[in-house]
């Protein structure tokens, strides 16, 4: 009745072996049970935490990913735009500039055409002035011919000449100096 094939003889090397360290079925059957709630006990309070934990952080890297994302965006157009604003300026200030020289050019004509203007009033009086002098001057040229002629006629005549006879030779002679001076 003793069976010696080898599955036979494993189980009883097993069961001896078992028996000499004092672990039964019962324990080993324990022992798994014990593994098996240990193991549903960690798989529930760790590792279902710990991956929802990963999970909501893989999330939160990814919401912070979108939104550098949408960042750099804003960033691009926003470079964009200050671009455009900054040529647009530029535009602008060159526009200034140009209407202010157009400005400055006219002022500057302006003020010339004045000073010209003044300059022309300044001569147009000073050749009045000079008429003036000129004709003040031969006036009195004529007054001093007159004088002379009237004391050449007294000496050459001998006798006092009348106030008419002086009119009469003073037109006379400026009649003939003017005549002279014309040609």
């Amino acid at each position: 009745m003793f069976d010696f094939t080898p599955e036979t003889m494993l189980l009883s090397a097993l069961t001896d072996m078992f028996d000499q360290m004092g672990i039964t079925w019962s324990s080993i059957v324990l022992h798994l049970i014990n593994l098996v709630i240990l193991t549903v006990g960690l798989y529930l309070l760790l590792f279902k935490p710990v991956k929802k934990m990963i999970r909501e952080r893989q999330e939160k890297v990814k919401k912070i990913e979108k939104e550098n994302a949408d960042l750099n965006e804003e960033v691009k157009e926003l470079k964009n735009s200050t671009q455009q604003v900054l040529s647009e300026a530029k535009k602008e200030a060159a526009a200034i500039h140009e209407n202010a020289v157009k400005v400055a050019n006219q002022k500057a004509g302006d003020i010339m055409g004045d000073a010209k203007a003044r300059a022309k009033a300044l001569i147009e009086r000073t050749e009045t002035e000079m008429d003036e002098e000129r004709k003040k001057l031969q006036s009195d040229v004529e007054k001093q011919i007159a004088d002379v002629s009237l004391a050449v006629a007294e000496k050459v005549i001998g006798r006092d000449i009348s106030k008419a006879d002086n009119r009469r030779l003073i037109e006379e002679s400026l009649k003939e100096w003017s005549e002279k001076e014309n040609d």
